[in-house]
C-alpha cells in the first residue's frame, strides 16, 4: 500500500492527496499535523523559499535571462545549483563573475538580477566583497540549506569548478544567513532551516555563528 509523501495517508500519492486535489498552489503539510522534515521538497508549482514561504521570483519578464526557470525563479527544477539570488549583481556585487574564475559577464549585467551558483557564492564570499545587502532573500529555495539537494551535486555550497578554497561553505552560508536574518519571526524559520542543514556538516557546525545561532 503506497503512502502520500505529503500527507502519510496510505492508498493516495502527492496527486490524489485532499491537500494537493483541485489545487493550484497545493500546501506540503501533513494531515497529522507532524512538521515535514526539513529539507522536504517536492518539484511541483509550490517550492518553498528559504523562510518556508512561497518561492519568489528572482527576476522579472523585462530583465535579461538569469539562469531562472520560465517563472523567473531560482527553481533549477531540473537540476543544477543557480540556487542564490543576487539582486542587480552588477551593482551589489561588483566583480562577482571575474573574482570567481569566470569572464566578467555579472558586471555588464545592468540593473537586472542573476540566479548564481551555490559555489560561486560561497567562493565570492571568501573574498573582500562590497559591503551593502546582495540579495532577494525570498527568491532563495529553502532546498539551498538542504544536505539531501546539495548532496546530490559535485558542485554544491563547497565547490566550485576548481577556484574553491578551504571551507568557502563556511563564508557562503553564513553571508546568506547574516543577510536574510531580520531578527523576527519570518527569520525563525530561516534559522531553523540553517541550524538543522548545518548540523550535518562538520564544517559548520563548529562555527562561532552556530554556537550562537543553534545551541539554545
Amino acid at each position: 500500500m503506497h503512502h502520500c509523501r505529503l500527507c502519510g495517508k496510505s492508498g493516495v500519492n502527492s496527486k490524489t492527496c485532499p491537500l494537493n486535489k483541485n489545487s493550484k498552489n497545493p500546501h506540503p503539510r501533513k494531515h497529522n499535523k507532524k512538521p515535514l522534515a526539513y529539507n522536504y521538497e517536492e518539484f511541483n508549482n509550490y517550492m518553498l523559499n528559504i523562510y518556508d514561504e512561497p518561492l519568489q521570483p528572482c527576476g522579472t519578464p523585462y530583465m535579461a535571462s538569469g539562469s531562472w526557470d520560465n517563472e523567473f525563479k531560482c527553481s533549477e527544477k531540473d537540476g543544477g545549483v543557480h540556487q542564490i539570488c543576487i539582486d542587480n549583481i552588477a551593482n551589489n556585487a561588483p566583480q562577482f563573475s571575474e573574482s570567481t574564475g569566470q569572464s566578467n559577464w555579472s558586471d555588464k549585467r545592468g540593473n537586472d538580477n542573476h540566479c548564481v551558483c551555490l559555489g560561486a557564492w560561497s567562493l565570492y564570499n571568501t573574498k573582500p566583497t562590497k559591503k551593502g545587502k546582495k540579495l532577494k532573500c525570498g527568491a532563495i529555495p529553502k532546498i539551498s540549506l538542504s544536505d539531501r539537494y546539495v548532496g546530490k551535486f559535485s558542485e554544491g555550497w563547497n565547490k566550485w569548478n576548481g577556484y574553491e578554497v578551504s571551507d568557502q561553505i563556511v563564508h557562503g552560508v553564513e553571508s546568506l544567513v547574516s543577510e536574510c536574518d531580520k531578527g523576527d519571526n519570518q527569520s525563525k524559520k530561516l534559522i531553523k532551516n540553517y541550524c538543522n542543514f548545518a548540523k550535518h556538516n562538520s564544517s559548520l557546525n563548529k562555527t562561532p555563528m552556530y554556537k550562537r545561532k543553534c545551541k539554545n
